[in-house]
């Protein structure tokens, strides 16, 4: 982690000192887990919707196939967005065929 990272935990001991040991650990830790969260985010919806071509979209490059004919999503498609030091995956997932 980064000196920074550890500068602020050491920050936050002193006034969770007032608390149980086990409970200020139990902060601490939580903290720890959101400042390293990575979203994963699935993009569901009917078979020719869209997905692909908004995850195309928002990469600004034709990462996913797309097709005006038929769908061509067939498994799930992983894509990793970086930006400012933090990062998300989007699932471009298979359509789905309402009945």
């Amino acid at each position: 982690m980064s000196d920074s990272f550890e500068r602020g935990i050491n920050v936050l001991k002193q006034p969770l000192s007032i608390l149980p040991e086990h409970i200020s650990d139990l902060v601490l830790e939580h903290i720890r887990q959101n400042i390293h969260y990575e979203p994963v985010i699935g993009i569901m919806g009917k078979t020719g919707a869209g997905k692909s071509s908004l995850c195309n979209a928002l990469f600004e490059h034709p990462l996913s196939p797309v097709s005006h004919a038929e769908g061509c999503t067939r498994k799930p498609l992983h894509f990793t967005l970086n930006a400012g030091g933090r990062s998300l995956t989007l699932v471009d997932l298979p359509g789905v065929v309402a009945h």
